[in-house]
């Protein structure tokens, strides 16, 4: 395949009152060898430092911006406000409180000028506590061995088999691809980002590359936990994904992919709530599968977390076992090849 010219990459990091990660963030994005194009930080009310600590942290930097909603506008507002005023190509939203690794940029323009018609790239990533203490590999497959590009039939398989394969953190996309495809829908919080790339990726495809170049922080109020604790919201969603995912993406949101979504997710909020919301999901399967999950919730002791969460993984997940154990392999090749 023929090169073309690097594409253009813009950073958007929504803030909000992220002072205290803020540094090691913009850091990480301002310190490349190869940078982004724009860098464009949204602050969304916050009521701490942070203002001032993006001001010094960007200032003498042409390609970097702040804008101050005059508003709260959440998560996703912010992102739009920062999408709305780049100009680049390419888009990569990066949480306040993660970080990327040297590199990134570099790899992402090197690999998207070899697949332009991919809707988006991904790479993989690091895990690491609130004190920057590495905790592993972020537990995705490893779906190919060097830069490779997936076709939108490809990528229906991999959503099929793996469900997920993205490192949001890397989540880079053609803004055109975006767009077409609705852009983050903010009904489904902390999930929107995995379901657009989803969308994405199976109308135009996806490029990878198979290296560690972003760092996620696990830690208390994510995101992410606190939409999956929200068992009544996660429910609405699942409602609204059936209604609505496949007018986006009809190839992708079968009957048979929304009811393994439903699954997965669900299995993702047993382990957020650390299996204490087990009768709750029990509920929501009226046969074997509910009574299985009550008979774990009653036969084994809520201290056996690990055990309670592994047995109601193979309940209600039983066709992303041998998915999970590959991508138990693919963390220890990781390990070995980069460590943190």
């Amino acid at each position: 395949m023929t090169e073309r010219a690097e594409p253009s990459i813009a950073v958007i990091v929504p803030n909000r009152n992220d002072a205290r990660y803020l540094p090691r963030c913009l850091r990480s994005v301002l310190e490349q060898n190869v940078g982004p194009d724009e860098l464009i930080i949204v602050d969304d009310q916050s009521t701490d430092d942070s203002v001032a600590v993006i001001r010094s942290l960007i200032a003498n930097r042409p390609n970097a911006q702040l804008i101050e909603n005059p508003v709260n506008l959440g998560t996703y507002g912010a992102v739009d406000a920062g999408i709305k005023r780049s100009r680049s190509e390419y888009l990569l939203c990066l949480s306040s409180n993660d970080f990327v690794l040297p590199g990134i940029f570099a790899r992402a323009k090197s690999c998207l000028a070899r697949f332009p018609g991919a809707g988006l790239w991904s790479a993989m990533g690091w895990l690491v506590d609130e004190l920057d203490r590495p905790i592993r590999r972020r537990q995705i497959p490893v779906i190919a061995l060097e830069d490779a590009y997936f076709t939108p039939e490809q990528c229906l398989r991999l959503a099929w088999r793996y469900g997920n394969w993205f490192m949001g953190t890397t989540l880079t996309y053609r803004r055109h691809a975006l767009d077409a495809a609705g852009g983050f829908d903010p009904a489904y919080k902390g999930l929107s980002d995995l379901l657009t790339a989803l969308i994405v990726a199976s109308r135009e495809g996806a490029a990878y590359s198979p290296a560690p170049l972003a760092v996620v922080r696990i830690h208390a109020g994510s995101f992410i936990s606190s939409t999956l604790q929200n068992a009544a919201g996660l429910e609405t969603m699942l409602e609204r994904l059936r209604e609505r995912g496949p007018k986006l993406a009809p190839r992708l949101f079968t009957p048979a992919f929304l009811d393994r979504t439903a699954k997965r997710f669900r299995c993702g909020a047993v382990r957020a709530s650390h299996g204490a919301n087990l009768p709750g999901i029990a509920e929501r399967f009226p046969g074997w599968r509910g009574r299985a999950l009550v008979a774990i919730d009653t036969n084994v002791p809520s201290g056996f977390r690990r055990t309670r969460l592994a047995l109601a993984f193979a309940i209600l997940r039983p066709f992303d076992i041998v998915p999970a154990l590959w991508r138990l392999v693919g963390g220890i090749f990781t390990a070995a090849r980069w460590p943190l």
